[in-house]
């Protein structure tokens, strides 16, 4: 039966508080009161109260209520192990002083690892990448000695384009430990991407989260990061899937024109370049065009997200079309829900 098959969530998220993060900032830190990664906007994402969160959960949970929560969510809806992104301290790379950013980052790392991590639930950690020196020995440390399985990639507030060199000694440390580097939505930096022109914030978070992401995809393929480094684990979250195909698409035109001069590391075009890649990318709830996705990239790129407990997330209702899904084969189901994320996260 279609609700047997198993689900593992590759971008679930926790709501870290940086007050739960302080007691692992090292000496150095510890008396400084500023906060610990900066901000944004003062928007209402929760619109006064009105759009709830799911499952129980609320921004005031401390990480141990967080994870009794999350271990009801998987009691209740079959979800096998679920793989949980930050809210807010992968911000803690925008920190212009770098050795505060490589500092926070570690105790943010510490923290998911002692109070978050369990045989089921795996929190993803954060990196100083402005100094990707510093980001490669955080990569080491904390997969060898925390445990972590990889790391949240914000795009916004960055000096260059993710396939940029400036980023290989983060890479070549990723893929020499086995991490995933997961770059995840956000619109919490929007005038990087022009948001600063919207109005509303329905306007800046549908226009940023894939402006953002789409930036960087554009830049890590066709800068041949997966020509050159081809065990490294990468993702692409919270933007949904079913862009793909237009924007492959458009990336192999511009092949096509220019490849020679600019995409120089491509042996082939763009979308038989992500094809062959082990590149993943998470899909949304209610994606009208998943199908026509899947024909035209391969169901082994794509990976499922519930994004508990964001206001905009659809869970439980993807998951129960997942399952329910006529158009898709089982073994196309069981490739989504759950093989694909087991692969990108070593889990």
């Amino acid at each position: 039966m279609a609700a047997t098959i198993p689900a593992i969530d590759a971008d679930g998220h926790v709501m870290e508080h940086q007050d739960e993060v302080r007691p692992y900032l090292d000496d150095r830190w510890k008396g400084r009161d500023t906060p610990l990664w900066p901000g944004g906007q003062p928007w209402d994402p929760d619109l006064r109260g009105e759009l709830a969160m799911p499952c129980g959960y609320s921004r005031k949970l401390k990480a141990k209520e967080q994870v009794e929560v999350w271990n009801r969510i998987c009691d209740d809806y079959e979800i096998e192990k679920a793989v949980l992104f930050p809210t807010g301290s992968g911000s803690a790379a925008k920190n212009q002083e770098t050795d505060f950013a490589t500092g926070v980052a570690r105790a943010v790392n510490r923290h998911f690892a002692a109070d978050y991590m369990t045989d089921r639930l795996f929190p993803v950690g954060v990196l100083p990448l402005r100094d990707p020196e510093a980001a490669a020995r955080e990569v080491e440390y904390a997969t060898q000695e925390l445990g972590l399985k990889g790391f949240e990639v914000l795009p916004d507030g960055l000096p260059f384009g993710l396939g940029d060199p400036f980023f290989d000694p983060v890479y070549e440390a990723a893929e020499r430990s086995g991490a995933t580097i997961g770059i995840h939505g956000t619109r919490t930096w929007a005038e990087d991407w022009g948001a600063d022109k919207l109005r509303t914030f329905a306007e800046v978070h549908c226009y940023a989260f894939p402006a953002g992401v789409i930036c960087n995809f554009t830049s890590v393929l066709a800068q041949g990061v997966t020509e050159r480094f081809p065990n490294l684990k990468m993702g692409f979250l919270e933007i949904g899937a079913s862009w793909l195909p237009y924007y492959l698409d458009r990336m192999d035109e511009h092949y096509e024109k220019r490849a020679e001069e600019e995409m120089p590391l491509l042996k082939k075009k763009p979308s038989d370049t992500f094809r062959d890649s082990s590149l993943k990318v998470s899909i949304e709830g209610k994606e009208s065009l998943l199908r026509e996705t899947i024909d035209f990239v391969g169901v082994e790129h794509l990976i499922y997200a519930t994004d508990v407990p964001h206001w905009d997330g659809e869970f439980p209702e993807n998951l129960e079309e997942m399952r329910a899904a006529e158009n898709l084969t089982d073994a196309e189901k069981t490739a989504v829900l759950h093989d694909n994320a087991q692969e990108l996260f070593s889990l």
